[in-house]
């Protein structure tokens, strides 16, 4: 081969070395951005998912300060207060209906029933009657808690307070009447003493609970020392009923009779956050008791849960959270009008209407956040001076 020929295959082969080198500089290139997009995408779902998460968290403190006001907002600009002034405070006005005097009578008596001490009456399926037992597993053991030790209890029959077999076991017998009943229990009940074992109760039927009639005597032998007679008794529900309802009048009026002459944008926004969040919660709670029970959900999503379209619900959510935001708003308006202050021990109080504790506050607190319970405690401290300070007369 020729030295021309040698030089012109080295340049071809130099030509080729640099395409491949260049394609493949390409190549890698291409597939750098090709893995940082896949990386982005899927940062970018994350991202989202994790917003979405976000949303469908619960967070009862959302929009307050620490010392559980609006963040940001001076509720005077927002909300023009109700005038107190106009209270209707005749006292006639809240005492209760007939109707309800009625119903309160009859469950009163309910609760209060005589115990006829009639001797071999038989006993029937709704009767409350009193009782005696002892329970011995096998027939032979006494377990613990299954001897009344004759103080008698009351046991409506028919209504599963107690085991199917023990109330079934008990109605066609007689007053006065000592007889066995025998109780199989499940291997998964609550007890496990007695989970999986037979128990045979020697039961005595003491009596059965007859309807009382409400009369002086009656309000004497279990009202005695609070009241002397049946009006006496009467008179005093009425005006507890009374000044009752007129706290309650007075609570709504300060909110139908406020007005909110615009919302935070901000607030009303975490508002409906708060009110999705709360759907979703609603929803996962019934779809894992379905789960448990079925092995499946109740419901696909909120949507279906609520029976409502895309379009409806969104309507919903901005309806509730604006209610939500104007209780709110003029709520925290009164706390301030009034001068009002919140306690430690006031915090406390709403934890323990909460369902926790005292002693675990600090629970309370990782629920809800401290926002929230002060928000609470502002809200009840307004109730109360409201109660406290708007009474009712006679007209």
């Amino acid at each position: 081969m020729s030295q021309k020929k040698r030089m012109l295959e080295r340049k071809r082969r130099e030509a080729a070395l640099k395409k491949a080198e260049r394609n493949q500089a390409i190549g890698r290139v291409i597939g750098v951005v090709f893995i940082v997009l896949i990386i982005a995408i899927i940062a970018g779902a994350l991202i989202f998912d994790s917003v979405k998460r976000s949303e469908k968290e619960l967070n009862y403190s959302i929009g307050l300060d620490a010392t559980g006001k609006i963040k940001g907002v001076k509720v005077e600009n927002y909300v023009e207060l109700a005038d107190f002034n106009k209270l209707n405070m005749n006292k006639s006005d809240y005492y209760p209906t007939e109707e309800e005097e009625q119903t309160y009578i009859n469950a009163i008596v309910e609760s209060y029933p005589d115990l006829s001490d009639k001797k071999n009456v038989e006993v029937k399926e709704k009767d409350t009657v009193s009782i005696d037992y002892i329970g011995r597993i096998d027939g032979e053991k006494e377990y613990e808690g299954g001897n009344t030790n004759g103080m008698g209890i009351r046991v409506t029959l028919g209504t599963g307070t107690y085991p199917t077999e023990f109330e079934e076991g008990i109605i066609g017998h007689k007053t006065g009447e000592t007889f066995d009943v025998t109780v199989p229990f499940r291997t998964d009940f609550e007890n496990e003493e007695l989970a999986g074992k037979i128990v045979i109760y020697t039961v005595t039927i003491n009596g059965i609970y007859e309807p009382a009639e409400f009369n002086d005597e009656f309000v004497e032998k279990n009202f005695g020392l609070s009241v002397s007679s049946a009006e006496d008794f009467l008179n005093k529900y009425r005006m507890s009923a009374a000044q009752d309802n007129f706290d309650e009048y007075v609570q709504e009026y300060a909110i139908s009779e406020s007005k909110v002459k615009s919302y935070p944008a901000s607030y009303l926004s975490k508002m409906k956050k708060y009110m999705k969040a709360k759907d979703y919660k609603q929803m996962e709670t019934t779809n894992s008791t379905y789960q448990s029970l079925y092995g499946n959900d109740a419901y696909k999503d909120v949507l279906d849960m609520r029976k409502m379209t895309k379009k409806e619900y969104k309507e919903e959510v901005l309806n509730s959270a604006k209610e939500q935001a104007e209780k709110n708003l003029i709520m925290q308006a009164l706390f301030e009008k009034f001068n009002l202050s919140v306690s430690e021990e006031d915090l406390k109080a709403v934890s323990t209407s909460l369902g926790v504790s005292e002693d675990e506050y600090d629970q309370a607190v990782e629920r809800f956040g401290e926002p929230y319970l002060y928000q609470q405690a502002m809200i009840k401290a307004v109730n109360n001076y409201l109660a406290e300070n708007y009474n009712l007369i006679d007209n």
